[in-house]
């Protein structure tokens, strides 16, 4: 019996395919399986050793990664944290190369831009940093990380303007993001625009209440900006959260505070708490405080008092000079006043310097006719036997 041909050539077909000589397409599905696996591995592998990293575990996420490093699998989020582990370890050159592989990889990967950005800006390549954090948070405008490290390196290379720009631009592509706010916040209160600061911080403020070191934020600027009613509670209860040298400096404004609103006996009664609470050792700060109250309450030889007891410590502190000179003028003493003020004006640091310099042209006997200059920061009278009226405002001191 003779075989047809057809079926001899159906067997010689199915022969050579289970032998692996199929078509080009055949070969093609073979491979695009095995670069899903690749890709598949490759994100399981980076899922587990991004927990690795997260715990500390520089040494063996290294070893995950480099694994699956060696066969060229195409996942750009591998190469990104290859990167940040390269970059971790010192390596900077071997991150650059990771990143650059990642953008290659997908030329829209904002993370593969941001990571880059790090690494050029710990090299110091700053305007290279700057180029890949503007092009990180160009190519995702609603993701805070990326906007703010390109504000962070505006403000690096002293161009906070830009960085302000920068930030209430993302304020309206991010309303939601409290972040964004606090950054704008911090950056405007570095130029000393408060006012506006204020208004960033409240935004942030009722975003994220409670959000680390915010109430903090909001009080200074409200403090700064004159607005001493409003900072005056939110100053009060971050005493009470805190302790210690922590809580010094909040209290300290907390009794300008108490001071500029003319409440003169909580903020006294605060100082005294504080001396009561070291009575061998009152602090120079509580020393101060009650002078000032004593000064605002016309009880000069009080005052005086506690800035002998202040300066026998500190004879050369600027501003318990400051505040002798503006008593001693009060009295009459222009001569003892001078020496005092001298003493303040040659700290450097001297605070509110020409309120300071003002006081000291009138005690050497030029205007000694007119009503003592402000000295800033809180309200005070002018000296009794100097007053115009007895309506006048009353003059500042610190």
């Amino acid at each position: 019996m003779r075989t047809k041909p057809w079926f001899i050539g159906t067997i010689v077909v199915a022969v050579l395919l289970a032998a692996g000589c199929g078509t080009p397409n055949s070969a093609r599905t073979r491979q695009e399986a095995r670069n899903r696996w690749g890709v598949s591995r490759a994100e399981m592998v980076t899922k587990l050793a991004e927990g690795c990293f997260g715990r500390g575990e520089i040494g063996r996420a290294r070893e995950q990664i480099n694994e699956v490093i060696k066969e060229n699998v195409p996942y750009p989020p591998l190469y990104i944290l290859a990167a940040r582990l390269a970059a971790e370890a010192g390596e900077l050159d071997t991150a650059k190369l990771y990143a650059a592989n990642a953008e290659t990889l997908d030329p829209k990967s904002a993370d593969a831009r941001y990571v880059r950005g790090t690494i050029e800006q710990t090299l110091g390549e700053t305007d290279k940093a700057l180029a890949a954090f503007a092009e990180a948070a160009r190519l995702q405008p609603a993701e805070p990380k990326y906007t703010l490290a390109y504000a962070e390196m505006l403000v690096a290379r002293t161009e906070p303007e830009a960085a302000v720009k920068v930030l209430q631009d993302a304020t309206g592509q991010m309303p939601g993001r409290a972040e964004v706010y606090v950054a704008l916040g911090d950056v405007l209160t570095a130029l000393g625009r408060h006012g506006e600061s204020v208004g960033a911080y409240r935004i942030a403020h009722r975003l994220d209440p409670q959000r680390d070191g915010l109430q903090e934020r909001l009080a200074v600027t409200l403090f700064f900006s004159g607005d001493y009613a409003e900072a005056e509670p939110l100053l009060a209860e971050l005493a009470e959260a805190k302790s210690g040298e922590s809580a010094a400096w909040i209290v300290r404004m907390r009794t300008d505070c108490l001071m500029a609103l003319g409440r003169i006996a909580e903020a006294r009664r605060l100082f005294e708490a504080k001396s009561r609470a070291e009575p061998r050792h009152a602090s120079l700060v509580s020393l101060l405080g009650l002078a000032k109250c004593d000064i605002l309450q016309h009880r000069l030889d009080e005052a005086r008092t506690y800035l002998e007891t202040a300066l026998q410590r500190q004879p050369r502190h600027s501003e318990a000079n400051a505040l002798m000179g503006y008593v001693l003028l009060a009295a009459g003493r222009s001569d003892e006043a001078l020496m005092h003020l001298r003493l303040a004006l040659q700290d450097p640091n001297c605070a509110d310097r020409a309120a300071v310099e003002r006081l000291f042209v009138q005690a050497g006997g030029r205007e000694a006719d007119r009503q003592l200059e402000p000295y800033p920061k809180t309200t005070t009278p002018a000296p009794q036997d100097q007053r115009t009226d007895t309506t006048g405002k009353d003059a500042n001191v610190l």
